[in-house]
């Protein structure tokens, strides 16, 4: 069910600023471009999210289920918005004010698709078990490894068909039809396979969600607070690993330094071999965090050991890239990106699950689970992410003075800029995670869940539960 979803954020969170720069023929406009339109976004969805979670806890119970429902428009609406970004007309791409124009509606049409994901609260109507829930996460996480690996064919693809069609832009746009297409195909009919559980089906009445509460999930919940705040900071790890990696492969190892001319054919290789090294260690960790769980036995403790996996590991990389070593081999780089993968992937069922805990805890505090609007505040935070990435490599790239022939791939800019160039990619895809995961390890110490001796205190009932 989830697979056109986690198509959509593999291009969003790797290619989109790759797409404009590299591939969409718009020259320097491309890295200038996307600032503006991520900040629009952002302004955007700081309304407009909480206002679809209440929509769909607002909404009325539906035969077909009413997560179920939402997810369907997620699943249309994330279809065409990413289509829609990755295919820019011609005509389009002459005139700077239709640009804009274009980019920001698909752009905005996507957050309102990620926006009605209600996943986690589909997954919380299927009882308090939290074993099942694990299990259920890790299914999602297995998935998502699957795809990403198939999803490293992305460029290959690319290359392959632009050997007949002889522009890139054309080729990217033709591969990301292809992909959503396949994600449609299969997301639409497994949604449909999918039974609603019972706290959201039967029959009882329920108090309607109100918008204010919605706020009170700002003011009683601080299991959702903590874990709100956390997800924000750690979640960058991933973010910005992947924002830098494909150009650090690009221009460290398949371009030519003295010429700007580019590989293609190698780079397909290893853009592959990348995306391989990335999924094989977040797969292994996906099935051993079940087990790190048990033995730890907290979710906060999972997350802790995974947050000094990629700090220790992320200052590393950065010192060899410093020292002149990390550019020579690429082995290295990969082995030592496979690490913080494996690092960052143990972190993802113990935090999805926390996000149903949270649901569960405002249900405890205030009476009401509202699901919809914690699981799209939680989309809210990927968002965030991706744009701030994007924002901070789009900054980079505009002050070295970025520009790349959409045609060929070869850089136009000046070459002498490269090596420092490199330097700042190490530090968003290296320094920065490892700062981000230090800094969630004294976040969390607040959760309050943390601890096997926790009470909460249930408001609606007076009592401690």
């Amino acid at each position: 069910m989830q697979t056109i979803g986690t198509i959509a954020m593999s291009f969003m969170s790797s290619y989109f600023l790759v797409y404009l720069t590299d591939y969409a023929g718009l020259g320097s406009l491309g890295a200038t471009i996307a600032p503006s339109i991520l900040a629009i976004g952002r302004i955007v969805d700081a309304v407009n999210d909480p206002l679809q979670g209440w929509i769909i806890d607002a909404a009325p119970r539906m035969k077909f289920g009413k997560y179920r429902f939402f997810i369907l428009l997620s699943i249309l609406i994330t279809s065409v918005s990413i289509c829609g970004l990755y295919s820019i007309p011609g005509p389009i791409k002459t005139n700077v004010a239709l640009l804009y124009v274009w980019i920001l509606f698909f752009y905005l049409l996507y957050d309102m698709g990620v926006g009605f994901n209600a996943n986690f609260a589909l997954i919380q109507t299927t009882g308090a078990n939290d074993i099942r829930r694990s299990k259920l996460m890790l299914y999602n996480r297995l998935l998502a490894v699957f795809i990403g690996a198939v999803f490293s064919a992305l460029l290959a693809i690319v290359n392959a068909l632009n050997s007949r069609i002889h522009d890139f832009g054309k080729s990217f746009s033709v591969t990301t039809i292809l992909f959503i297409a396949i994600g449609f195909a299969i997301s639409l009919p497994c949604l449909l396979m999918v039974k609603q559980g019972d706290s959201d089906t039967q029959e009882k009445k329920e108090e309607k969600a109100r918008f204010k509460d919605v706020l009170t999930i700002f003011k009683l919940n601080k299991a959702f607070i903590v874990h709100f705040i956390g997800v924000l900071i750690r979640n960058f790890v991933f973010t910005f690993m992947t924002a830098t990696t494909a150009y650090y492969t690009k221009w460290a190892y398949c371009a030519d330094m003295e010429t700007g001319q580019v590989n293609n054919a190698l780079l397909g290789r290893i853009s592959m071999i990348s995306a391989v090294v990335m999924m094989v260690p977040m797969l292994l960790s996906a099935i051993l965090s079940p087990m790190i769980l048990k033995k730890l036995g907290l979710n906060v403790k999972v997350l802790n050991f995974a947050n000094w996996i990629t700090l220790f590991t992320g200052i590393l990389t950065f010192i060899l890239q410093m020292l002149g070593i990390l550019q020579l081999n690429y082995g290295i780089f990969a082995m030592l990106m496979g690490i913080m993968a494996f690092g960052n992937g143990l972190c993802f069922v113990p935090t999805q699950t926390m996000w149903m805990e949270c649901i569960d805890y405002n249900e405890k505090v205030s009476g009401k689970p509202m699901g919809g609007t914690i699981s799209a505040l939680s989309g809210f935070i990927g968002k965030v992410q991706t744009a701030v990435s994007t924002l901070l490599v789009g900054w980079i790239l505009s002050l070295i003075g970025y520009e790349v022939d959409s045609a060929t791939g070869d850089y136009l800019g000046q070459l002498s800029g490269i090596p420092a160039m490199l330097n700042w990619f190490i530090i968003v895809c290296a320094l920065l995670p490892a700062i981000c995961s230090i800094a969630s390890v004294f976040i969390y110490r607040k959760y309050p869940l943390a601890s096997e001796q926790n009470t909460i205190k249930d408001t609606s009932q007076g009592a401690q539960v």
